[in-house]
């Protein structure tokens, strides 16, 4: 893994990269609610698809709405395939079904811990020394 840098910082290459490697499990989601229970289609999706979303996402997610918007209807595609769901159901019920944060939200979340941790960090080699 690594992130993708353009040469204006819109992001939209390491978008589209995550896009890209996100897209391939679709198909293979759209098999598996027929043969697993929901719980394996959670851990599914934790394990192939979440990590490409929160890898960077302090980075990219700081771009305009309209770049994420191909990569959030993605995951709202793809937790509606896991969750068994009609197209028009709430995204924010699909992700209450599933301990999620929607991406705009998620990217506020992990950098607030940025934030956190580094004051931790701070205060912690101000008592050390």
């Amino acid at each position: 893994m690594g992130i993708y840098i353009d040469d204006k910082l819109t992001w939209q290459v390491h978008i589209k990269y995550i896009y890209n490697k996100i897209t391939k499990y679709t198909g293979i989601l759209y098999k598996l609610p027929l043969k697993l229970s929901l719980d394996w289609l959670k851990l599914i999706y934790f394990a192939f698809v979440y990590p490409y979303i929160l890898y960077g996402i302090e980075i990219y997610a700081n771009t305009f709405i309209t770049y994420l918007d191909t990569l959030t209807k993605l995951n709202n595609k793809i937790l509606r395939i896991i969750l068994n769901q009609l197209f028009r159901s709430h995204t924010l019920d699909l992700y209450r079904q599933c301990d999620l944060l929607p991406l705009n939200y998620l990217h506020t979340h992990q950098l607030i811990i940025l934030v956190f941790l580094n004051v931790c960090i701070i205060d912690i080699c101000r008592v050390c020394q």
